[in-house]
């Protein structure tokens, strides 16, 4: 089947004086992006998969804390007031503006209160997501928005107390008004807002500064593409980095701030980079969003991902593939740059959630206008299908169920406990065994006393019946006595060993 070229040719100026026209059909996309959202049944059909968007992360919601979401809350705990939030934390799980809702609700909240903000900015994602893919045509914005709704990434981190949903959220408005730049760069609102966006997003996590960059270079690209001028394109340069700077201003000012005021920074776990970990990342990537099963091969996610994108890529007209192309492939280059610790986290690559995206509306805005609504239809359907049972796995095992994990220990009554992780482990486990009994030490393993319990995390390969931890010459036996596995994407497995009677 063949699909149509783009429409025209684009212009290039008759004269240095004269400025560059990026479109011919700016007025008429404009007019065809409203006149889409405009269109009843796409507005019903968009609100419907809000709020059933909605009431899926509300019960995601559900279940346990885990590690992340309870240091955000113990953050607070070192301040007195809630301006300390931007210049009294210093540590990297100090997402700002999730850190000011929690400072609201307060750490006794029911999780689904504590999880709220996430639910609803993620929420606020879909229409937003719709509003981007449709121009592309009514097909692109509910293939967008269902996708956004309904796939295991964007519900996971859309139900999660962390600062994720509301990046996701900005990084869409982003790419929104970024559109509206090249549609009509004279407007100085599309400026305004782009700059609002990358403050707002980086004070919810810094990588919307990578995100950032991303969109405008991919941009910048269109513009070229567009015009062959590189005078236009040096210009739109200027007009995009200087408030995407004054943007990132903000949340770098209280970076430092919080450093200059603790004379420190603390970082969670640092796990160093490699090829392999950040193939890991990315195929967890297009897992959790095109509902492929977790846990792939990396030679086969490898396969996967470039059948799946080469095709994508060559459904759709050339200038849409930059976007998506940029997403996908220029974060993980300046990863491998600058050697990133952490690359084999999903959620450290959410910038190329939002590529796959723009990809999977532009094929089903392709096919659909190729008289292929069957395949289009077939290949939505896979995709619910996988994301469902991602979903169904989060339903039922939530992020952990840790609270049950400690109470079994505490019935045994006071006890002490060490961990391979002791820190992660022992915030944990302190959080819980508050609300227990507060029966539960922590020590260092040791030959005069070893511990009562032994809590091995996140290494499901040394999980045995029966081992040993301790120094080696002196080290206790242990015998397994449950695993607690969360959903994939958040939180710890562990798995809990008894000692051992002599």
């Amino acid at each position: 089947m063949r699909f149509a070229r783009l429409a025209e040719s684009p212009n290039v100026p008759t004269s240095p004086s004269e400025p560059v026209r990026l479109d011919m059909s700016s007025a008429q996309k404009c007019t065809r992006s409203a006149d889409l959202l405009s269109n009843r049944a796409l507005v019903l059909s968009v609100a419907a998969l809000t709020v059933a968007g909605f009431v899926l992360r509300l019960l995601c919601a559900r279940g346990d804390l885990w590690l992340d979401e309870i240091w955000s809350i113990q953050n607070l705990q070192s301040i007195s007031n809630v301006g300390q939030i931007f210049w009294g934390i210093s540590q990297d799980n100090n997402h700002v503006l999730n850190s000011l809702w929690l400072w609201f609700v307060g750490p006794d909240a029911a999780p689904i209160l504590i999880r709220l903000e996430a639910i609803v900015l993620g929420s606020l994602t879909i229409p937003i997501a719709a509003k981007f893919c449709a121009r592309s045509g009514p097909a692109a914005a509910l293939g967008g928005a269902a996708l956004v709704a309904g796939s295991a990434i964007f519900v996971h981190y859309g139900s999660e107390a962390r600062g994720y949903a509301g990046l996701i959220l900005m990084i869409f408005i982003a790419a929104e008004v970024l559109e509206n730049f090249l549609e009509e760069p004279a407007n100085h609102r599309s400026r305004l807002v782009f700059g609002a966006a990358v403050a707002f997003g980086a004070l919810f996590h810094l990588t919307m500064l990578t995100a950032a960059f991303t969109l405008i270079v991919a941009t910048l690209a269109r513009i070229y593409f567009r015009s062959r001028s590189p005078r236009g394109v040096a210009s739109a340069a200027i007009d995009l980095a200087i408030p995407a700077a004054l943007g990132s201003l903000p949340a770098l000012g209280f970076l430092v701030a919080g450093v200059l005021t603790t004379h420190k920074i603390q970082l969670g776990d640092q796990v160093p980079f490699t090829f392999a970990r950040l193939a890991r990342g990315l195929a967890t990537l297009y897992e959790a969003t095109l509902g492929l099963p977790y846990g792939l091969p990396l030679w086969l996610a490898a396969a996967v991902a470039i059948i799946l994108t080469g095709a994508s890529l060559f459904l759709i007209p050339p200038e849409r593939r930059i976007l998506p192309l940029a997403c996908l492939l220029l974060p993980p280059f300046a990863a491998i740059l600058v050697q990133m610790p952490n690359v084999h986290i999903a959620r450290f690559h959410l910038i190329g959630a939002v590529g796959l995206v723009v990809l999977f509306a532009d094929v089903m805005a392709r096919l659909w206008t190729a008289r292929q609504a069957a395949f289009a239809l077939a290949i939505g359907l896979g995709l619910a299908i996988g994301n469902g049972l991602h979903i169904a796995q989060l339903l039922a095992l939530g992020r952990g169920d840790y609270e049950q994990f400690i109470a079994r220990m505490e019935r045994a009554g006071p006890a002490t406990y060490a961990s391979n992780m002791p820190a992660e482990v022992g915030r944990t486990v302190r959080f819980y065994d508050a609300r227990l009994g507060r029966r539960l030490t922590q020590v260092a393993t040791s030959c005069q006393t070893p511990p009562d319990w032994f809590i091995l995390s996140d290494d499901p390969a040394g999980e045995a019946a029966r081992r040993s931890f301790g120094p080696p010459h002196c080290a206790a036996p242990f015998k397994l006595d449950m695993v607690m596995q969360p959903a994939p994407l958040s939180g710890l497995r562990l798995a809990l060993y008894r000692r051992a009677k002599s």
